[in-house]
């Protein structure tokens, strides 16, 4: 642990050119990484992460820099380059900051540290799970298993006297496998994510359920039929599909998107931006979420954050630095994936809250469109496209025949969102994934009630 009188010269000299703000955000993280391929273990990866930055503010200007040298030296060079290049006249003589600990307890609880827990013991794990993935049936022509664990510990202190902290475990198996039907093949990945230590694996039927399932999938998908472009009604599933809300609208609720006037929900609070049915949330503090987590990576607890309420835009998701350009106190949403990273509004668990329609009255309601059940990676922005994972045919309300993935969804977010004509009334959650964007890599959960679209474009064959 850095002395606190330390801490206190690095946020002095960082505000010496005259900043108003100046932030340590300090990360020591162990990572693991074992991995399997063919059925052999082909290398063990230990990773210790340790650095700080400092983030200097001054009004609607911002510096970061970061460094591995966590010495006093080191980190008061670090404060000195951010205000050499933050350029501003030398302010008022800075005095000296009191810190004070901000008490936040992580909705994710973990039993059993990752550290604790021996290679022998996450390489039987694996074994398990690459024996249930063959025994799934089906021609493999490639399997691999890895097997990842993470420990992040951080420490935030800042010029207005806050100390905040936060311990983040997770723990992860993916499986990337090449299975063939006849004369067609398919390269796949897919992850089992848990928020946890090393007791993610106490339930053994849960990982190894998981890898017969993928395998299972992959096959079934192979023997199924492509379906051509068209445009439909479209049905999600209750779970995986909160992926569509994630890239329609989640992106542009993003402060940063609304700052520099990227997105379509700009200027909009108080305005109808959605069909009625339509409740949107972002809440890091669900227990049991990948996304969840005790504070932000500013040090601010996270919140329950409702963005769209009965199709009226409430407000966006905020980090200290837009909430100045836009006048709006941050939501406990400033992210980054560690050290080497400034942080910038992103969404934690982002959802669809549960409406009052029948879920089989949802199915019923179709006379000919599509069910997608899970939904791949995808693409926001004022205009999206998301991959179908795997989707079917409706005809007659009801669920005909599997469709081929590989096709997409598209369309313009805030024009898709005023077409949620049902949503049912059982909200579930799903095991969530890993969100790419300016500061990096952050663990994030989507999931919604089954839900439909009036009409929609299909990107199929032909």
């Amino acid at each position: 642990m850095i002395e606190e009188d330390s801490l206190k010269r690095v946020i002095r000299k960082a505000l010496s050119s005259g900043g108003d703000f100046a932030e340590i955000f300090i990360e020591d993280k162990d990572e693991l990484n074992i991995k399997c391929s063919g059925g052999t273990i082909s290398g063990i990866t230990t990773v210790r992460i340790r650095g700080a930055g400092i983030y200097l503010l001054c009004g609607l200007k911002s510096v970061y820099v970061f460094t591995n040298d966590l010495s006093l030296t080191g980190l008061v060079s670090c404060a000195e380059r951010a205000s050499e290049l933050l350029n501003e006249s030398a302010g008022d003589l800075v005095g000296d900051t009191n810190f004070s600990l901000q008490k936040a307890t992580n909705p994710n609880r973990f039993e059993i540290i990752p550290s604790s827990v021996g290679h022998e013991e996450k390489i039987r794990v694996i074994r398990e799970t690459e024996r249930a993935a063959r025994s799934a049936g089906g021609k493999l022509r490639q399997l691999n298993v890895d097997y990842f664990d993470t420990d992040q510990k951080v420490l935030i202190f800042n010029s207005e006297g806050l100390h905040s902290e936060d311990r983040r475990i997770a723990s992860r198996l993916r499986l990337q496998a090449t299975v063939e039907v006849g004369s067609h093949s398919k390269y796949e990945w897919g992850d089992f994510t848990r928020p946890q230590g090393f007791e993610a694996f106490r339930t053994k039927n849960d990982y190894t359920s998981f890898a017969k399932d993928f395998i299972v999938d992959m096959e079934e998908d192979l023997k199924s039929s492509p379906v051509k472009s068209c445009a439909v009604p479209v049905i999600f599933e209750a779970g995986p599909c909160g992926t569509f809300w994630h890239e329609t609208c989640g992106h542009q609720l993003e402060a940063s998107a609304v700052s520099r006037n990227a997105s379509d929900f700009a200027g909009k609070v108080g305005q109808v931006v959605a069909s009625e049915k339509v409740t949107l949330i972002d809440d890091g503090t669900i227990p049991g979420l990948y996304g969840s987590t005790a504070i932000d990576d500013e040090g601010f607890p996270t919140q329950k954050n409702i963005l769209i309420e009965n199709g009226v835009l409430k407000g966006y998701l905020c980090d200290r630095l837009c909430g100045r350009r836009l006048g709006i106190p941050s939501t406990g949403s400033g992210r980054r994936q560690g050290y080497s990273y400034a942080p910038a509004p992103r969404m934690n668990n982002t959802y669809l809250d549960h409406g009052k329609d029948d879920d089989d009255e949802i199915i019923r309601s179709v006379d000919e469109g599509l069910f997608v059940k899970r939904l791949g990676g995808g693409t926001g922005g004022r205009e999206f496209s998301i991959a179908v994972s795997e989707g079917y045919w409706i005809k007659d309300g009801k669920i005909s025949h599997r469709l081929r993935s590989g096709f997409v969804l598209n369309g313009r977010g805030i024009d898709m969102i005023k077409k949620v004509d049902m949503v049912g009334s059982d909200l579930k959650t799903d095991s969530g994934g890993f969100c790419g964007a300016d500061s990096g890599l952050c663990p994030v959960t989507s999931f919604q009630p089954r839900m439909r679209i009036s009409l929609m474009s299909v990107g199929g064959e032909g």
